[in-house]
């Protein structure tokens, strides 16, 4: 609900919008973001949007009276009055803010912060151009709801903490020899001087006092969602290392540095390096999501930006290794093996040496073959909402590569030597298989949003030559994100027949794969049991490393 179309006004600019902004501290405004995230629950279960009863509950203390009945009735229209993005725009605003107004202000009353998150999020759009070529609208397209399907994420933040937990502590160690090139824990420890498993639980014990202050779902939680320092100042800990590490997450604005303008709209990367807020000796969490992603990007980008230039690439397809060992783990841990039996990085039996793809799994009388792609959009690409930059990085990532094939070219040269060599020539499970699913599975939430699949699959086509006495589908993408909440059918289901279900309810395989399959719902995957003893293992061990004995210390609160 923008705030224009609430009073009738003409669409608020950015500038007017600073401009009010400077009326109040900024400690104030960036204080009642954190506590409007608690009270409207963002994050836990992938909850995007305030509920009903959330919005009733609340709007009559954010917005003045004349305003509530015209509310009111929006709403009962399902109309979306408060959400998540809003909180994002207003605190990154408030981050890029100068001048800005003094800490001597009074501070923003709360009947001004329901005028402050719909301003906010009317300045979440931007005009995109109208190409011609069909590849460049689809490019095009991406390019737009890319950032709208990012702010609504399907994706349960804790479970995405612990997936890369996983890459660390169970598909690292699992890598052949040869591939463990890099040594995480000693290159994280060199570059931040504190070890790797202190940071996860750190970042575990921040996200479960996010989520557990959110789950109470009170006025008294929201106003008390700090954390304190001091709370952890008896642990087996260095004062030193404590600080430390809460500056890695945090930022203050007595060290607040001028930011750069952002790509987009939707560039909120400055807050989601640091999504906490640091002010007399406590953090404030303002964005639950980019605090629990924390354990990825410390460990694999900041680590990556402090490494020589020339093992940039390495490192990348390192961790390009351990994601496709991640995806093979899903189903050796999850699904039905007699439904969907799974051959990681398998190979040709006339040649040992050469891989077929990262992973088929056979279903059957079908063999899905899957390319798995970390695809990680950077932000000058994925909100700049420039269709050019959005189809060079397909073309570059998921399509034909500059110096070797990729996703799709990877998967046509697969499938063109399975259906011309002999029968002998490949793996005795293959051999008698006639229909085939080309997959890419990406890390990056593009494989299940907008239009992607819909590109990848035209292009897939134009690359594909046809197979007599072979059925080949159409190619099907999606995040693992969506591979994840699959998980819970797939000990029932096979595979092919969700993917089937997804291009039979899609057939321009334009939506996402959430919107196409009733198999993928948003929020927490089920029965991801062994996620959830990892989790518990997890609890137990930061217990243990942050000395948490003592039933009566505040810590232990955090994580009760």
């Amino acid at each position: 609900m923008p705030w224009s179309e609430l009073t009738g006004g003409p669409r608020g600019t950015v500038e007017e919008f600073r401009d009010i902004l400077r009326r109040y501290p900024r400690s104030s405004l960036l204080r009642a973001c954190a506590r409007l995230s608690v009270l409207f629950n963002y994050g836990p279960d992938a909850d995007t949007t305030a509920s009903d009863e959330a919005t009733a509950k609340w709007a009559p203390l954010l917005f003045q009276a004349a305003l509530l009945d015209r509310i009111g009735k929006l709403g009962a229209r399902r109309r979306v009055i408060f959400f998540q993005a809003q909180l994002r725009s207003l605190a990154s605003e408030v981050i890029r803010l100068n001048p800005f107004g003094g800490e001597d202000l009074a501070p923003v009353p709360d009947g001004m912060l329901g005028e402050l998150m719909l301003r906010a999020g009317e300045l979440l759009y931007q005009q995109h151009p109208k190409p011609t070529d069909e590849l460049d609208e689809q490019a095009n397209l991406i390019s737009q709801f890319l950032p709208i399907y990012e702010m609504d994420s399907p994706t349960e933040a804790f479970i995405a903490f612990l997936r890369f937990y996983i890459f660390l502590t169970i598909n690292i160690p699992r890598l052949p020899e040869e591939l463990k090139t890099f040594d995480v824990a000693a290159l994280f420890e060199k570059q931040f001087g504190f070890p790797l498993d202190t940071y996860a639980h750190f970042i575990f014990c921040f996200g479960m006092h996010a989520m557990i202050q959110r789950g109470k779902k009170s006025i008294e939680a929201a106003v008390d969602s700090g954390i304190r320092i001091e709370t952890f100042r008896n642990m087996k800990l260095t004062p030193d290392t404590i600080n430390r590490m809460f500056e890695t997450v945090s930022f203050s604005l007595d060290t607040l540095s001028a930011q750069k303008l952002p790509t987009g709209y939707a560039d909120f990367e400055f807050l989601r390096d640091h999504p906490y807020f640091l002010q007399n000796g406590e953090i404030f969490c303002l964005d639950y999501e980019f605090a629990m992603g924390k354990l990825e990007s410390g460990v694999l980008w900041r680590v990556m930006k402090g490494l020589e230039q020339y093992q940039k690439e390495p490192y990348l397809s390192f961790w390009g290794n351990v994601f496709e060992d991640y995806v093979s783990w899903l189903f050796e841990t999850y699904s039905s093996s007699s439904l969907n039996m799974i051959y990681p990085a398998p190979t040709y039996a006339d040649d040992p040496m050469q891989q077929v793809c990262d992973a088929i799994v056979v279903c059957g009388s079908t063999a899905i073959l899957i390319e798995a792609k970390l695809a990680t959009v950077r932000a000058d690409i994925r909100y700049s909402g420039d269709y050019k930059k959005m189809r060079a990085f397909l073309e570059d990532r998921l399509v034909c590569g500059t110096t070797r094939r990729v996703g799709v070219t990877q998967l046509v040269h697969a499938l063109d030597r399975i259906t011309s060599v002999p029968p002998l020539a490949l793996p005795p499970w293959l051999a008698g298989v006639r229909k085939f699913i080309p997959v890419i599975v990406t890390k990056d939430d593009i494989g299940s949003s907008w239009v992607v699949n819909a590109y990848l699959n035209k292009r897939f086509r134009q690359e594909a030559k046809r197979h007599k006495k072979y059925t080949i589908t159409p190619l099907v993408s999606l995040s693992v994100s969506t591979l994840e909440r699959l998980m819970k059918t797939l000990k029932e289901l096979p595979l092919a027949e969700i993917l089937e279900g997804r291009m039979q309810e899609d057939k321009t395989l334009t939506r996402p794969f959430e919107a196409a399959s009733k198999y993928a719902q948003s929020g927490v995957p089920g029965r991801l049991s062994v996620h959830m003893e990892i989790l518990h293992e997890l609890m137990e061990r930061m217990t243990a490393d942050f000395g948490l004995t003592d039933p009566s210390s505040p810590a232990q609160d955090i994580v009760k």
